[in-house]
């Protein structure tokens, strides 16, 4: 399995919103989560050897209510640290961003920062 379609595939089982990379599809709406890649971390010094590598990467949840960006937020959190998850939460942030077009409602912004070993 990829990289992308693993991380797709744990916030997919996480959430029930849209989960797509990179940018939110604008046909879903909101809520919706969005995953960016911040690099790969590759362990052994050594060029000859296979090592697994360190996948960070972001999670992010849109929303127009602050409250409903909580609510998923805190599901990809107790997700990723649930016994069985080979993911580990790093830090969770959150953010506003104001409306485009001064009149609708900003979106709020929870994200939490992930990482994983991958082959």
């Amino acid at each position: 399995m990829s990289i992308p379609q693993t991380a797709h595939d744990f916030l997919d089982g996480a959430v029930d919103a849209p989960v797509s990379p990179f940018v939110r599809n604008h046909a879903a709406g909101f809520p919706a989560v969005i995953y960016t890649f911040e690099g790969d971390d590759f362990l052994n010094p050594i060029p000859a050897v296979t090592s697994p590598r360190l996948v960070r990467y972001n999670a992010m949840v849109l929303s127009r209510t602050l409250e409903e960006a909580e609510t998923i937020g805190q599901l990809i959190v107790v997700a990723a640290r649930a016994v069985e998850c080979p993911m580990r939460v790093t830090s969770v942030g959150r953010d506003y961003e104001p409306a485009y077009d001064g009149e609708r409602q900003g979106i709020y912004i929870h994200t939490t920062s992930l990482e994983f070993f991958a082959s």
